[in-house]
């Protein structure tokens, strides 16, 4: 009897799930951590700006160094994020930003080669099998201010750096033991033109700047923000933020069967009109069950955009590996306006204003709507 062959479809993707799960986990928990290091380190909004935007800067370095070679750059990337988290649990204040640095950069690189692998490894069913690794990230994501939560009553952020250092060895020891390179070259997609295929990269790369910028933002002051409004505790400002990504989760899920039957373009424009609203409720409520409500309708709406951005420009770019440069850009993104919202709030000395960044970028993504109209529906062949 014949033994079925290890290196299956489905098994290579009952293996990168988790994977990508673990770095929703990684990239979502920083913000609601940082109370407890700004407690133990005495950090400004300011200082804790800077932690976010090395880390999201580092993340777009993570971006660029994957190229080929996809299973190592994987491994590798989690064994950085190993050395990395037990950085931050043992080194002083002036060491913290280069151990944020690190942090990025390995975590950026499997979250990258992840959707890359995909790209090359399955080129005809890319978008459909991105949105649902994406809704899998977003279950990590999900589950990251609960984690941390659970931790801070009884511990400090110490604590959930170990267990994430733990977590990552194991991943890297998964993807190096169960996954398999693709064998096949990656094969030329769309318009080959150079200037054309630029001009999609550039087009797709300033909508993933700003998705993943307000994105970010969101994720890494929102407990901040929550504790200052509502006065809760440190724990429970950390799982009030669950709110967003739960309805970044229900969105996502939902979402997944929207786009078999209506066209990406309609999505996007919906839930970027409908982000700006609901940052906008956000920074206007006073109330916890407002600012909840808001909570959850931002990630709702903000769900849907970036693996329909990430989608497009694998199915149009010539090269599924050009698309590194649309991950890199959004990484920055993530990086600077998370930073900016920092900076306004240190300046202003109020949070609320640096939270308007959210529905000022989003507004500047409305000129971009347009160019999706190009983009081939999820789930259509290359």
């Amino acid at each position: 009897m014949a033994l079925e062959p290890l290196h299956t479809p489905a098994r290579t993707l009952a293996v990168l799930h988790p994977l990508f799960a673990l770095t929703g986990v990684l990239h979502a928990v920083g913000g609601s951590l940082v109370p407890s290091l700004a407690q133990r380190f005495h950090l400004t909004d300011s200082d804790a700006g800077i932690l976010f935007l090395l880390y999201y800067g580092g993340t777009s370095i993570g971006a660029l160094l994957c190229r080929w070679n996809y299973v190592r750059t994987i491994t590798l990337g989690f064994g950085g994020v190993v050395v990395s988290c037990l950085a931050v649990i043992a080194v002083p204040h002036s060491l913290l930003p280069l151990s944020f640095l690190c942090l990025g950069i390995s975590v950026g690189v499997p979250m990258s080669a992840i959707s890359l692998f995909v790209g090359c490894a399955f080129p005809d069913r890319t978008a459909p099998l991105l949105t649902l690794l994406n809704f899998t990230w977003s279950l990590g994501a999900l589950a990251a201010p609960l984690i941390a939560a659970r931790i801070l009553l009884h511990h400090t952020y110490r604590a959930a750096y170990l267990l994430f250092a733990v977590m990552a060895a194991v991943a890297a020891f998964a993807g190096l033991l169960l996954l398999e390179e693709p064998q096949g070259a990656e094969q030329p997609a769309g318009n080959t033109n150079p200037r054309s295929q630029w001009t999609l990269i550039l087009v797709f790369a300033a909508a993933a700047f700003l998705e993943v910028g307000v994105e970010n933002t969101a994720a890494a002051w929102l407990p901040t923000f929550s504790l200052r409004t509502a006065e809760k505790g440190i724990a429970m400002a950390a799982a009030s933020s669950a709110l967003y990504w739960l309805g970044f989760l229900a969105s996502r899920g939902v979402c997944s069967l929207l786009l078999m039957r209506i066209a990406p373009v309609r999505v996007f424009s919906a839930a970027v009109l409908g982000g700006i609203v609901a940052a906008s409720l956000l920074a206007a409520f006073s109330s916890v069950t407002g600012r909840g409500v808001a909570m959850f309708l931002l990630g709702a709406s903000l769900a849907p955009n970036y693996p329909l951005v990430v989608a497009g420009s694998l199915s149009r770019v010539r090269r599924a590996s050009d698309s590194r440069w649309v991950l890199a850009t959004a990484g920055f993104g993530g990086s600077v306006l998370p930073w900016l919202a920092g900076t306004i709030s240190g300046q202003t000395g109020n949070l609320r204003f640096g939270m308007l960044v959210i529905p000022a970028a989003l507004l500047i993504m409305l000129p971009v709507i347009p160019a999706f109209r190009q983009s081939p529906r999820p789930g259509e062949p290359r």
